[in-house]
């Protein structure tokens, strides 16, 4: 079964609301749709991420760049296609809209390949169980928003069925975040899932001082805690100094840069998304890949 056509659309939804946390801003909802066809008549349909500047640049790379490269590919040879799309990286350019891009065409080889045998990426990527709790993201910085505001976002949270809540930290000071937790704390209940993510607003010392403040809050990790120059020698600071375990690998665009981060004992999770990062095929595929033929 071999790849027929690629193709993918942009697509931009303005929001109502700033949606940011402390070092950026989301006034749309972004995605990309990319649709491969095989040789058979069979089609997947994905979408990507959450591509709020290049979505129209990641259009052009699929259907100018990626496209010829793997028309005529066996769709079950994922790894091949994986390696011959990421050649085009070794090239001095702009990588991570280019593993944007690479992430489209890699999942949408995963749908097909569901499709043609049956099975759920789920079964293919081999997990074993079908149901996963869902926790919402919240505490986002909003103008005139109270403690009050905040207890109220929580209990609507429980009411939705949510486990928990990845919370917004990292655009006040420590004290004024850790305030804001404990008011979620408060809010939500002993059972209730609470996370923090600082999308690295923070020095190690600023992240250290938060840190000391909510460990009895019982945080379940500290996602991104440190500016992005120098992060991993930063978290590595910070996670000597708490309970609450580090998470980060969301801004990394390779395993590579995963494995920097577990190599200088930066964190104790990793959320890798593969969306930003080549796709799923990435997470198997540790070595440097060899020039298109």
């Amino acid at each position: 079964m071999r790849v027929h056509s690629i193709d993918a659309v942009a697509i931009d939804i303005p929001l109502k609301k700033n949606f940011g946390g402390s070092t950026y801003s989301v006034l749309k909802r972004s995605t990309v749709v990319t649709r491969l066809r095989t040789e058979d008549g069979l089609e997947s349909e994905v979408y990507n991420g959450d591509n709020r500047e290049h979505g129209r640049e990641i259009v052009r790379i699929i259907r100018e760049e990626l496209a010829p490269l793997i028309k005529g590919e066996d769709v079950f040879a994922g790894e091949r296609i994986w390696a011959k799309l990421f050649a085009l990286a070794l090239a001095n350019r702009d990588r991570k809209t280019l593993m944007e891009a690479i992430a489209c065409v890699d999942c949408a080889v995963w749908d097909v390949v569901g499709k043609a045998t049956g099975r759920s990426v789920r079964e293919l990527l081999g997990g074993f169980t079908d149901k996963v709790p869902i926790i919402s993201i919240g505490g986002y910085y909003m103008e005139g928003k109270t403690l009050a505001d905040i207890g109220r976002e929580m209990e609507s949270y429980r009411r939705a069925g949510m486990a928990g809540c990845k919370f917004k930290v990292g655009g006040l000071s420590a004290q004024a975040d850790a305030e804001r937790v404990a008011a979620a704390r408060k809010a939500a209940g002993p059972d209730f899932l609470l996370a923090v993510d600082a999308n690295r607003g923070w020095t190690a010392e600023e992240a250290i001082a938060f840190a000391r403040l909510v460990e009895p809050l019982d945080i379940r990790w500290f996602e991104e805690p440190c500016h992005w120059y120098d992060d991993a020698a930063l978290m590595a600071r910070v996670r000597s100094h708490t309970r609450i375990p580090i998470n980060a690998g969301q801004s990394e665009i390779t395993s590579h840069g995963v494995r920097r981060l577990i190599e200088a004992g930066a964190v104790d999770i990793v959320n890798y998304d593969a969306s930003e990062g080549g796709g799923d095929e990435t997470l198997h595929s540790s070595e440097v890949a060899p020039s298109p033929q």
